[in-house]
């Protein structure tokens, strides 16, 4: 049995990037000075010109995908890396400088929790914001979360387009069993709490983006709407002939 001394050994940190290269260093070190046993892993997601890490973060990891496939796909390479190492535990945290590196050892005290298996970061500032492209945001997460908590009966986590997550070895493995879509949060969590995984949020605070802006156009939220209620009626048909 996996000893359990500390929730801070042998954790995979990931962190999946699309030409948002400029905050990829100070990440690493960001990391680097937490108290405990991280790997940082930088999934490069088809990148122009390919990410590439310079001496002094030679402790990282890097993974290049040769075109950009998406954020399902970086996790699942995140994922089979942590599981085929023996990570205990995987954290994800955006390239953009939104997610505060200081709140992952929150995250894990969470998912060291008896039976915890995710711990997603709720972003209490994430409703502020104004202009076309925050309605917009708004109107898609307001969208995910109303139909994930039908799925899950009122289970899903509040805040369903939340990237910033830990989650166990077992729950990577579970995940992995699954393919993920380009946007795979929300579709993530609804899998989590109907394969009965326990997730857990706590509240952290969204910081402003360092790097790159928000890729939600119209095109991208129609699609991800779309892909997502493909997702939803499959596994509504699929558990119906399973009953």
């Amino acid at each position: 049995m996996a000893d359990r001394a500390s929730p801070h050994e042998r954790v995979l940190v990931f962190v999946p990037t699309y030409n948002d290269v400029e905050h990829l260093h100070s990440l690493i070190e960001e990391v680097r000075g937490l108290p405990g046993e991280f790997t940082v892993l930088i999934v490069d997601d088809g990148s122009t010109p390919p990410v590439r890490l310079d001496k002094q973060a030679d402790s990282a990891l890097l993974f290049r995908i040769p075109s950009n496939l998406g954020l399902g796909a970086c996790t699942h390479i995140a994922f089979d890396h942590a599981l085929r190492w023996r990570y205990r535990s995987v954290v994800r945290v955006d390239a953009d400088g939104q997610h505060p590196v200081g709140a992952i050892p929150d995250l894990l005290e969470a998912l060291d929790s008896d039976g915890v298996d995710m711990v997603v970061a709720e972003r209490t500032n994430r409703h502020n914001g104004h202009g076309v492209r925050s309605i917009l945001a708004k109107l898609v997460r307001g969208y995910l979360s109303v139909i994930s908590k039908l799925m899950t009966h009122g289970r899903a986590p509040q805040d369903v387009n939340s990237g910033y997550f830990a989650a166990t070895a077992h729950a990577a493995e579970v995940m992995n069993e699954y393919q993920l879509e380009r946007y795979p949060e929300p579709q993530m969590y609804v899998l989590a709490c109907r394969r009965e995984l326990k997730i857990k949020e706590i509240p952290v605070e969204q910081l402003d983006r360092k790097h790159g802006s928000s890729s939600l156009t119209i095109n991208r939220a129609a699609l991800l709407m779309y892909r997502f209620s493909i997702f939803v009626l499959a596994e509504l048909l699929q558990r119906s002939r399973i009953a």
